[in-house]
């Protein structure tokens, strides 16, 4: 039952929210906070307090996080999209809003005037914020076709919007309600009118940040930054092309964009075949040429690279084809090839790393004690592969819109009952970082304890690996082995001596004994 309610808080925790939307809060919470008001003259006899929003931080500041906030919505327009996000409730929005129609009626109906006003206050926080989902929503859909004109047109009527809102109301309600002795309505009246502020003014300089900066969400497809489209448009204007543009318009195709990307497709394979026959017995060649200690480990970092970055020159080339025959309604997530180029570098990078370190330490003999250097790199290179491997999966959590924040949250709260299970592998863990750190064995040693007395085969993570002198294989926890008492008959110092009983008669000839 544990374990079913602990998976169910990790999942949730692992989707809960979006990065982007996460994103969003944090810029309004950094520079559009409201926390003061002062005093202005509505007339020469009387004055108000009306609440001013502080816009905290430079410019410059501002100006990166929306500048990142624009690179995020380019990169995980899904994740923009997303309805699980702590900013806003596209599918619960409705039922939200004829809730609170419904208690606005009532409490006008019963003159609880304040009550009204706290209802009111938060539909329309709502719905400013259903009008911020809705823009950025459409700007992840849209940003890579949209013109300059009908981007304007969207900016100017989304300020428009904005200009409806009286926000000098707003403002003087504010300063009335702090610190006010009517109650909780009071209170969340006043926390209403803030959030609404806060979204207002981070949404109107959000605006005139895009209406400046309008190249921000320029998008030029591959054809247009090669300027391909000439090439197009003159393989599609032959007679040959036109009769068969008649029959690949039903897939939304013509020849000039095929011919461009089998161009494409045989221009890789003429790189990938020269990067794999000729470029690879050229750097052998130089390698070999040199006779230094260090050739076996280039050599085999060639080896172990040669088929990845031909298929890495592969996915590059059929990702850039996609986009020609796509062009001009380019619009794709690319998670597919994000996937294939995160595995590929990771792989490059793992195979660098096994092979460095195997061989410029072993190879090199750089340490004294190879053994027991062994194992310690054995360990090292381990370790250091699965950092890579979890950096990969971080990264691809973060494409696909996973909440990491979330994510760690649940690691955090599920850490003790994880402990608690891996109790036994934790102990063999550190078993094995006190046999490697106190030196006790290596693999090739003949070791013995009260019940195991054998060769060590293999130090592993959780056991080690050790072959009887029955030729039989058995696997020994870590921490049984660190905390036994172990005779390492590999570490004698002179010889070795052998306590031998040998039985003879009374009658025994005294010199053949000697």
């Amino acid at each position: 039952m544990k374990t079913i309610l602990f998976i169910i808080l990790f999942s949730s925790q692992l989707f809960s929210n979006s990065v982007f939307w996460q994103n969003v809060t944090d810029i309004e919470s950094q520079f559009f906070t409201v926390d003061a008001y002062s005093e202005i003259d509505i007339d020469s006899n009387t004055s108000e307090k009306i609440a001013e929003v502080r816009i905290s931080g430079d410019i410059d500041a501002k100006f990166n996080a929306f500048k990142s906030l624009i690179s995020l919505l380019k990169r995980q327009p899904y994740d923009v999209r997303s309805s699980q996000n702590s900013f806003f409730d596209p599918k619960g929005i409705d039922e939200q809003l004829f809730k609170l129609r419904a208690k606005i009626r009532i409490n006008r109906d019963n003159n609880y005037n304040l009550a009204v006003e706290r209802d009111q206050a938060l539909m329309d926080k709502l719905q400013l914020e259903q009008e911020i989902y809705k823009f950025f929503s459409y700007l992840a859909s849209n940003w890579t076709d949209t013109t300059v004109q009908e981007l304007e047109d969207k900016l100017l009527a989304e300020k428009k919007m904005l200009s409806l809102i009286d926000m000098k109301a707003y403002k003087l309600r504010f300063a009335e309600t702090q610190n006010s002795e009517e109650g909780s309505i009071s209170e969340a009246l006043h926390v209403n009118i803030a959030e609404i502020m806060m979204h207002y003014h981070f949404y109107q300089e959000f605006l005139a940040y895009l209406i400046h900066n309008p190249r921000v969400l320029h998008y030029e497809s591959l054809l247009n930054q090669l300027r391909l489209g000439p090439i197009v448009a003159a393989i599609n204007a032959s007679s040959f092309a036109i009769d068969m543009n008649s029959y690949l318009r039903y897939i939304k195709l013509d020849l000039g964009r095929i011919s461009l990307f089998m161009l494409l497709l045989i221009l890789a394979w003429v790189i990938a075949k020269l990067h794999y026959d000729q470029l690879y017995n050229f750097l052998r060649n130089m390698i070999i040429k040199k006779e230094h200690l260090s050739d076996q480990m280039h050599l085999s970092n060639l080896e172990y690279l040669r088929k990845p970055i031909m298929i890495l020159i592969y996915v590059f080339a059929v990702d850039l084809g996609i986009d020609i025959l796509l062009y001009p309604n380019i619009e794709r997530d690319g998670i597919v090839f994000y996937l294939l180029y995160l595995s590929l570098f990771s792989y490059i990078l793992v195979t660098i790393i096994d092979n460095f370190v195997y061989h410029y330490l072993l190879k090199r003999a750089e340490v004294k004690e190879k053994q027991m250097r062994h194992e310690l790199i054995n360990l090292i290179i381990s370790i250091v592969k699965s950092v890579v491997f979890i950096i990969a999966g971080i990264l691809f959590l973060v494409q696909i819109g996973v909440n990491i924040t979330g994510l760690l949250a649940s690691l955090g709260i599920g850490g003790l009952a994880v402990a608690l299970a891996a109790k036994d592998t934790l102990s063999n863990f550190f078993g094995l970082l006190k046999i490697l750190s106190d030196n006790s064995f290596s693999q090739g040693d003949w070791i013995q304890t009260d019940d195991i007395d054998g060769t060590v085969v293999e130090i592993g993570f959780v056991s080690t690996a050790i072959r009887t002198f029955d030729n039989a294989l058995i696997s020994v926890p870590n921490e049984k082995l660190a905390n036994a008492a172990l005779k390492n008959w590999n570490r004698r110092q002179v010889g070795r001596r052998i306590k031998m009983h040998i039985g003879v008669t009374y009658g025994s000839d005294r010199q053949k004994l000697t």
